[in-house]
Formats: structure tokens, sequence, C-alpha cells
């Protein structure tokens, strides 16, 4: 009866340490990256982070990115990564490709621009401004291909320049504004830099404690949906 006992309470404390012992768990390293569709008559993309290659991986991927809008994915880090994306449209062919090495942690933005048949792009490792106070961060990039340099303004202040003159393929840097209770709404004017003829007026919704980066998309002298607008992408 003492045997069963003690090999009763061995067992126990077998149990309780083995209920008590912390579990490893390996995490892999991430970066994110932010995918931009500006390209005028890419209606939307899909993208394909395993290689796998064209076309069949696309029928079965449901993730898109429409036109003037983005999308963000959770990328590994710290080896190379292939990256395809297609014109939804044709997923026979690529419009762009790249081995991708990102950092751990890293903040990256992948903007494609100018037109479905010839597709350019924009790569950038972000530093991404932080807020303690009501402040958020906007800052603008042009993506349209064949546009005049821009320049932006404010509809209060039409007579200050926000951002000088952008070129194609052109960005500035995250500028704070206050964001209090007071500064809910910033309507901005894209200009002409040359003639300083007002293109479009977007009113920006505040974006409190966060960034975003305001696009001028488009193809000039067109209307409808490839017609020059500026599209809000969300930063961190």
């Amino acid at each position: 009866m003492y045997y069963y006992k003690n090999t009763f309470r061995f067992l126990l404390a077998v149990i309780l340490f083995a209920g008590c012992s912390k579990s490893s768990v390996s995490v892999s390293p991430l970066a994110s990256l932010n995918v931009v569709d500006a390209s005028v008559n890419v209606a939307t993309i899909k993208a394909n982070f395993t290689g796998t290659g064209l076309p069949n991986f696309y029928a079965t991927n449901t993730v898109t990115v429409a036109y003037g809008a983005n999308n963000v994915y959770g990328v590994n880090a710290g080896v190379t990564v292939p990256l395809t994306i297609i014109n939804n449209a044709d997923s026979t062919k690529a419009i762009y490709q790249s081995n991708l090495n990102l950092v751990n942690g890293g903040i990256y933005s992948l903007y494609l621009a100018g037109q479905s048949t010839a597709v350019d792009t924009i790569f950038v490792k972000e530093t991404i401004p932080s807020y303690t106070d009501s402040s958020c961060g906007v800052r603008f990039i042009n993506l349209s291909y064949n546009s005049n340099p821009i320049i932006v303004t404010q509809s209060a202040t039409p007579t200050v320049v926000d951002f000088t003159s952008l070129s194609y393929k052109s960005y500035s840097s995250f500028k704070t504004y206050p964001a209090l209770a007071a500064n809910a709404t910033y309507t901005f004017q894209v200009r002409d830099a040359g003639t300083n003829a007002i293109l479009a007026t977007y009113a920006l919704t505040t974006p409190r404690f966060f960034n975003c980066t305001l696009a001028w998309i488009g193809q000039t002298g067109v209307t409808g949906t490839n017609a020059p607008k500026i599209a809000r992408i969300n930063n961190y």
C-alpha cells in the first residue's frame, strides 16, 4: 500500500511539474508591406508571395487591391521572399516581380503607378512619425504619370504652399498638423505648379495620432474612372 501511495504521489508531482513548465514558442520575424494600386487601367491587382508561379495561384487568391486603394501584407523578414503581382484582368502575365529581403519590424510601401502597358513602381522603406499629443501626419505623392508637377495648398489659406513642387514619382515628408476637435478636417487643393490652377480639392478627415499619404493619381486629359484625383492611403 505504501508503494502505491508513493507511486501515485510521484506521478502527481510529474503531472503538476509538466503543467507548470513554460512552453517555448517560436515567432517568425515579420515586416509589413503596403501595396498601392495607382496604375491607370489596372482595375484590380493580386499579389503572390509564395513563388508558385503563374497563372494557377491567382485563381484561388481572393485578396485583391482596387485601383486607388491599398492593402497591407505581413511578409517574412530576414529571408528572400518572391513577390509577383498581376493585373487581375490577365493573370498570365506579371506586371511586377521582385525578390524581397525585408528587415524585421520594417515598414515598407510599394506604389504601382504608370499605366497597364507600362507599370512604374516606387518602393519605399518608411520612417513613420509617432505623436504623443493631438496631432497627425500628412504627406503627398505624385503618381499621375503624365501630370505636370503639382503643389498643394489649403482652401483656407490658398496663398500658402503646404507642399512644394512634386513631379511624377516624387513624394514629400510627413508634415505635422494639429488634430484637435477644432481641426477635424483639412481641405487641401492640388494645383498645377506652373499655372497655379486648382486641379482637385480633397477634404481630409484628420487621422488623429496617425499618418496618411494623399496620392495624386490618374491620367491628365481624360474623364471617368481614370481622371486625375486624390486617393487616401492610411499609414500608421
